[in-house]
């Protein structure tokens, strides 16, 4: 391509290497490519004719500022640079403070390649910079031809609807066409004059036509200038108005001039102007392309979003018009070829395509854009294609995130439903498949509906208003409750109901979990009836063996009296026995509950409480103050169950139970020691099998199993040791 943009069989090349070898080199490799010209240096640089320029390090040196002034004079065509340097030559781009960097490698030379290189790695380079140079020189032949029919199209314009005026200075005289009337909005029969005329500029643009008028009188300077002018029926327009003085011998016998109205060519460039800022300013990038695909335009939003600049991208054809070779710059790999191929056939067709698509920014990155692309026509020919890509990136990750929530949510094996407070009686808009499984209605019968659907004649009305309530005043509540299939049976639901707010704080649904416990609550219906039956049998029994026992007592000889405290004795146990079923009956039916605590204080009621029963017992207590553990709300009988144990079941002369508190970055331990006799193998087993039947902890039966449950549900642990040098030490052990 020769530089007045014609065909030229060769492409000339300047080899401008300093280093006599390598330039021969070079000349003959350039000699063997017939598509290469090898051109010497006409004198200067600037006096030489090339296409591309190769340069060595001692030419970098001594030529730079004629190179940078030979490519700055061939602006805006591309007159490319290719600097060779060897692998330990790179110094020479950090000289001179860095100005080299800043500017000659930026502003002036277009490649780098380091030496040694392949030539096929040459090659490659020269063509693609003098593919650089064919298009810039194709969009300034185009820019050119669109100067001259811009030009024509003025010369056109500032011939139609243009008045005509002149002034004699000397006679004080003036003369206007009919097109000067016009424009002023004054009637044919007004006698003109500059001081007419200049009265009807825009206040603001007044003092303009007057300096250039006074200076075309006073001075012989001809004026062009664009002004507002207000005309007489006091409407405003925009007009171009020129003067010309004439000279006659040397004097000034006249100035002569135009004026046109140009209100509608203004009202176009500002329309363009913003529709230009519109564009540069828009939030959604755009890029136009020739009707080859070639980008033309790319907006400062195609810049942010592709991290291309305009100069990268401007020649390149992206791959959305491009059935060929897909360039780098656009090209994800997610695309296929049917739908390039789609596209390309509706864009051709005059339709409009807008489909997502995958594309890569210049780091590697990968994002999904909106694509709309449209073509302009005239008529039925496509002059070029307008594209709009919005970043929905982040939109389609929240859209993956929401819809493998949707899945969470279909997919639980617990039934959720969510409701819309806003709409009349808190409906529900939402069920799971759970949900519909285990109400037995579908999907369709239960959406739109308040699920107070699901109660009955045996739903507990209290704890309904309960319900209710936590939902008029937009509190969490969490309870169980007697629901009914569509079937008509009945079932249990530990149902949750929870607020969900915006970020404003307002309550924008009600989603709630529902178990079903039927199982459950029946287990606990049949432990209450068990527990009642057994307690209120044994308590009976054993308390008419007692009244028996006692009468014997009165009656009887000492032995006799004596077995009869043995059946006292063995009654009172058993009694107490049932007060340890009903407490662990209890424990069973509640949910476990739990609470944070100060353990000292709870300690020392504990040992006072033993201390004043038996008396004889000596109870210490070690523990800090401040220290706390997070437990269940029977934590503290588990506590006192253990110390009494210590107490009652100690035969040594002197009963000492000592409790001592120490605690860890992860744990709190509570060691409860004795003086007493060991405590049997057997008991211990508790802690190996919670369902042992065989008797339990000093022959109370269900107290260790009771202590047992309550630390389990608290999350700790209970261990057994022996003390030193006789006695037990219990060890409970819980997370902090």
């Amino acid at each position: 391509m020769s530089s007045d943009g014609g065909t030229d069989p060769q492409r000339r090349v300047l080899p401008l290497v300093s280093d006599a070898g390598n330039r021969q080199l070079l000349v003959e490799w350039l000699d063997d490519h017939r598509e290469y010209q090898a051109v010497e240096l006409a004198g200067t640089v600037a006096e030489t004719d090339f296409d591309v320029c190769i340069i060595d390090r001692g030419s970098f040196r001594g030529h730079l500022d004629a190179l940078r002034a030979k490519k700055t004079a061939a602006a805006p065509v591309l007159l490319p640079y290719l600097l060779l340097l060897p692998e330990s030559g790179a110094e020479i781009i950090d000289a001179d403070a860095g100005q080299v960097a800043d500017n000659v490698v930026t502003e002036a030379i277009d490649e780098i390649v380091a030496l040694p290189m392949q030539q096929a790695e040459l090659h490659w380079r020269l063509s693609a910079l003098l593919r650089l140079r064919e298009q810039s020189l194709t969009l300034r032949t185009r820019e050119q031809e669109l100067e001259r029919q811009v030009d024509l199209f003025q010369k056109a314009q500032d011939m139609a609807n243009v008045g005509a005026w002149e002034h004699d200075p000397v006679a004080g005289e003036s003369w206007w066409t009919d097109e000067v009337y016009r424009i002023h909005a004054l009637p044919d029969d007004r006698t003109p004059s500059p001081e007419l005329s200049l009265q009807h500029f825009h206040p603001e643009d007044r003092p303009i036509i007057e300096d250039a008028f006074r200076t075309a009188v006073e001075d012989g300077e001809s004026y062009d200038v664009e002004l507002r002018l207000v005309d007489a029926a006091d409407n405003q327009r925009w007009v171009r108005t020129r003067g010309e003085p004439q000279y006659e011998d040397g004097d000034l016998a006249r100035v002569r001039g135009t004026i046109q109205d140009i209100t509608e060519r203004k009202e176009r460039e500002r329309e363009l102007q913003r529709i230009e800022r519109a564009v540069e300013s828009a939030g959604h990038a755009i890029f136009v392309t020739d009707p080859d695909g070639t980008i033309e335009y790319v907006n400062e939003a195609f810049e942010t979003l592709t991290g291309f600049s305009q100069a990268e991208v401007v020649g390149e054809t992206p791959r959305m018009l491009n059935s060929g070779e897909t360039p780098r710059m656009l090209n994800s790999g997610e695309m296929s070829e049917e739908y390039f191929d789609e596209l390309w056939a509706t864009l051709r067709s005059g339709d409009v395509w807008e489909a997502e698509i995958i594309d890569r920014r210049k780091n590697g990155e990968k994002y999904t854009a909106m694509q709309t692309i449209a073509p302009v026509t005239d008529g039925d020919d496509v002059h070029a294609f307008v594209a709009v890509r919005d970043d929905i990136t982040e939109r389609k990750k929240r859209e993956e995130t929401l819809r493998r929530r949707r899945q969470a949510l279909d997919e639980a094996p617990v039934g959720i439903g969510i409701s819309d407070p806003d709409r009349a009686d808190n409906p529900l808009i939402y069920v799971n498949d759970a949900f519909v499984e285990m109400t037995g209605y579908p999907r369709e019968d239960i959406l739109g509906e308040n699920r107070r659907f699901l109660q009955g004649e045996n739903t507990d009305p209290e704890t309904v208003a309960g319900v209710r309530d936590a939902i008029d005043t937009e509190q969490p509540v969490s309870t169980d409750l007697r629901n009914y299939r569509k079937d008509g049976t009945e079932f249990w639901t530990h149902l949750e109901i929870a607020p969900v707010k915006n970020d404003a704080g307002d309550v924008v649904n009600y989603i709630q979990f529902q178990q079903d416990v039927t199982e459950r609550k029946q287990r606990q219906e049949q432990l209450s009836v068990l527990d009642r039956v057994l307690r209120h049998n044994l308590r009976n029994d054993m308390n008419v063996i007692r009244g028996h026992a006692e009468t014997l007592k009165i009656d009887l000889s000492d032995d006799v009296a004596a077995t009869a405290d043995e059946i006292i004795e063995k009654s009172e146990q058993l009694l107490g026995l049932a007060e340890k079923e009903r407490d662990i009956t209890e424990l069973l039916r509640e949910e476990p509950t739990l609470t944070e605590m100060t353990v000292r204080d709870r300690l020392r009621t504990i040992a006072s409480n033993v201390r004043s029963e038996y008396p004889d017992t000596t109870v210490t207590v070690d523990c800090p103050d401040a220290m706390t553990v997070r437990a269940t709300t029977r934590f503290e009988q588990a506590l006192g169950e253990l110390v009494t144990n210590a107490s009652v079941h100690n035969d040594s002369p002197s009963p000492a139970v000592t409790v001592t508190a120490t605690q860890t970055d992860e744990t709190v331990r509570i060691d409860i020691a004795d003086n007493g006799p060991p405590i049997p193998e057997i008991e211990r087993d508790v802690l190996r099998d919670d369902t042992e039947q065989t008797p339990l902890y000093h022959g109370s039966g269900l107290g260790l199993w009771l202590v047992n449950l309550i630390i389990a549900r608290s999350g700790g642990t209970i261990t057994f040791e022996e003390n030193s040098p006789a006695g037990n030490v219990v060890r409970i052990e819980l997370p902090r």
